[in-house]
């Protein structure tokens, strides 16, 4: 388990785009057609460095293996919440590509990563976290919700539906 190891977050695009790649691959191979923003074939430096700059790439390490992976984002460029704050100007993080990789699942990293994205938010004064997942992975629905964050809506874009989470901190 976790509590064992040692958990480092650090920033570090590559290590961080290791992960997604694994994830990628692991949704693949489970058959879950995942979107383009998670094929792994997309799941490279060029591909990620066109969705986010790289000081927003966070990667857990275990024991110094990278072992989850995130994108911290002060902006929506990556999910329009216009649906669900109409007219509103929310100042919010933004967790994108949360991922574990394969060899570490079921050791609670997910808790983690929210974690450390909760503590970057306050010393950023924020208040608010928000992320974002098909509708159809009712399993990581439920992660979320365990984490503390609400379902805020789900709204259809192009080929799916998107639920929108939000916690306060």
């Amino acid at each position: 388990m976790v509590s064992n190891n040692y958990i480092n977050i650090i920033q570090d695009v590559d290590q961080a785009v290791a992960v997604l790649f694994d994830a990628g691959k692991w949704l693949e191979e489970s058959g879950k057609n995942p979107s383009k923003y998670w094929q792994s074939k997309n799941m490279n430096r060029d591909f990620m460095l066109k969705q986010a700059e790289p000081h927003e790439f966070y990667v857990a390490l275990v024991n110094n293996i990278p072992a989850a992976a995130m994108i911290l984002q002060e902006n929506q460029r990556n999910q329009d919440w216009k649906y669900i704050d109409k007219e509103k100007v929310v100042i919010a993080l933004y967790v994108h590509w949360l991922c574990v990789a394969k060899a570490f699942k079921g050791q609670k990293l997910p808790k983690q990563m929210i974690e450390f994205a909760a503590k970057y938010a306050k010393s950023s004064n924020i208040k608010i976290l928000r992320l974002d997942t098909s509708a159809k992975e009712t399993k990581l629905m439920k992660i979320y919700e365990q984490l503390g964050f609400n379902l805020m809506g789900i709204e259809k874009e192009e080929n799916r539906y998107t639920a929108f989470y939000q916690k306060e901190i």
